[in-house]
């Protein structure tokens, strides 16, 4: 009996061990299952957002034909014409908060002034001042620059013209364009801080143009040639180096009385008149592609109006909204750009 139940006991052991072998017994862990590595998802691709409009807080005062100029990311908005005639009023814009604030008067009432942002303070040239209910009577040579919160007084153009455009280069201001009382002016002034010199005339003279700056060139865009039937799609690049003129695409729409702006790489065109229609089309010029693209429409048509841009907003300020004197306080933007 000893001997049988000894003899049971091994049978039982083998077996267990056997059974306890996944591989049929060669007493070795089974292999681990391989695992694929998972990948993390890639995050979507941003997709570029298209221009598009916003209509913002009304400007305190309605008025058309101004200047307007650009500092401390705000878009000023200088004289022009209101219901009750020429105005002195300065008043800027912040884009970032919808908010306009009061500035301080020009020492004159002027509208179609030509004006920029030159090395750090907004200049204001030329204009028409009104007279005895002409608001043509006089084109003014004038020059303001506001300084610490006043107004002072630069030397004076050598011409007196109203509806001209001007842009600061490198350390220049230059003035292109614009009309007397029956005149266009062809010969551009260049400010140097201290006086103003004559430099190479405007290819095609030209009145109510637009002006704007890459910080090595000045472009000149747009306007008419006294009448409101004769715009012009012209788009002329001055380089104050060689004092030389270029000749670049034209605009797409002719027009005068229009705004511009520099975003980035690209002049923003947008609004003037012809003598039909007030215009609402923007229109961007890529400087380094040399081509034009048609940008979304304005809402609302204006001509005479503030145009200025803040970071890849720009600002659609006031305004006439259909020939002769039709002020309006509408702001919009358009962004981004």
């Amino acid at each position: 009996m000893n001997l049988r139940r000894a003899r049971l006991a091994v049978v039982t052991l083998v077996l267990a061990v056997a059974g306890g072998c996944s591989d049929g017994g060669s007493g070795q862990e089974p292999a681990a299952t391989p695992t694929t590595p998972t990948t993390a998802a890639a995050p979507p691709a941003t997709v570029p957002q298209p221009p598009a409009w916003q209509g913002r807080a009304a400007a305190p005062t309605a008025r058309q034909e101004v200047a307007s100029a650009v500092t401390d990311g705000r878009v000023w908005v200088l004289g022009g014409i209101t219901a009750a005639g020429a105005s002195a009023v300065v008043e800027s814009y912040d884009p970032a908060s919808d908010r306009w604030t009061a500035g301080p008067d020009l020492p004159v009432a002027v509208h179609h002034p030509a004006a920029a942002t030159f090395r750090g303070e907004i200049v204001l040239a030329g204009g028409f001042l009104a007279s005895a209910g002409d608001l043509y009577a006089r084109p003014s040579n004038r020059v303001f620059a506001l300084r610490g919160g006043t107004w002072v007084e630069l030397p004076r153009l050598a011409r007196p013209r109203g509806a001209a455009a001007a842009a600061a280069v490198g350390d220049r201001l230059v003035v292109v364009g614009g009309r007397d009382t029956s005149r266009l002016i062809a010969p551009t002034e260049v400010f140097d801080g201290s006086s103003w010199r004559d430099a190479r005339p405007l290819p095609a003279p030209r009145d109510h143009l637009a002006a704007g700056s890459d910080g090595s060139s000045v472009f000149a865009v747009g306007g008419r040639r006294l009448d409101p039937a004769a715009t012009s799609t012209v788009l002329e690049r001055y380089d104050p180096a060689a004092d030389a003129w270029e000749t670049l695409p034209a605009m797409p729409t002719a027009r005068g009385g229009l705004g511009m702006a520099m975003a980035g790489s690209r002049l923003v065109a947008i609004g003037g008149e012809n003598a039909s229609r007030t215009n609402a089309e923007a229109e961007a010029y890529d400087v380094g592609a040399r081509t034009w693209t048609a940008l979304p429409p304005s809402p609302s048509p204006r001509h005479g109006l503030a145009v200025g841009a803040v970071g890849t907003t720009v600002a659609v300020l006031v305004g006439g909204t259909r020939a002769g004197v039709a002020p309006s306080d509408r702001a919009e933007t358009l962004s981004p750009v």
